[in-house]
């Protein structure tokens, strides 16, 4: 059985080149985006992490979780931020199943498009088996987006779902037994 994914990807495959071009948020390409997001923007936010929604996917519920301080890996992170992303990842993993729309949450961490510390949070959605896996990211281009309507709603009853949770919210919080 062949691999249509692994011959599409033989087929565009180029040399390599010498130097890369400066991501978004390193030195000499384009501001950061995430560095500018405030937290009015944000689904859940504390002093060191915002969720936001993904309003740009064509899934409804995904959540992209970026660190407030501008730092390109998890391990560029202080310890303390290292140790509260698992109760965050948790926290969304949870809000994006109790919409009742997927069968299983991805996360995604390429770090090829900025600079700066951020996880994609996507719903599988249930009965879309096909979408398993590392096929979800190559069909969600391709798949109808829902009306504003729908996005805003499914953003809304996430950021309550994240209301709820048990995360850090603020540095005393972090101190706390």
């Amino acid at each position: 059985m062949s691999d249509p994914l692994g011959d599409f990807a033989a087929a565009i495959a180029l040399d390599p080149v010498a130097d890369e071009a400066p991501r978004e948020g390193e030195p000499g390409g384009p501001s950061c985006h995430y560095c500018q997001v405030s937290d009015t923007e944000a689904l859940w936010a504390n002093p060191h992490w915002r969720a936001l929604p993904r309003h740009w996917s064509p899934l409804p519920g995904g959540v992209l979780l970026v660190s407030t301080a501008h730092v390109d890996t998890l391990a560029q992170l202080p310890p303390e931020r290292q140790a509260e992303f698992g109760p965050i990842a948790a926290a969304i993993e949870t809000a994006i199943m109790a919409l009742g729309a997927a069968a299983r949450v991805h996360l995604y961490r390429w770090g090829d498009g900025r600079a700066h510390f951020h996880v994609h949070f996507i719903g599988r959605p249930a009965g879309r088996p096909q979408f398993a896996g590392r096929n979800l990211p190559f069909f969600e281009d391709r798949l109808p987006h829902p009306d504003d309507d729908e996005l805003a709603g499914t953003a809304t009853a996430l950021a309550h779902h994240l209301a709820a949770a048990t995360c850090p919210t603020s540095p005393a919080d972090e101190k706390a037994p």
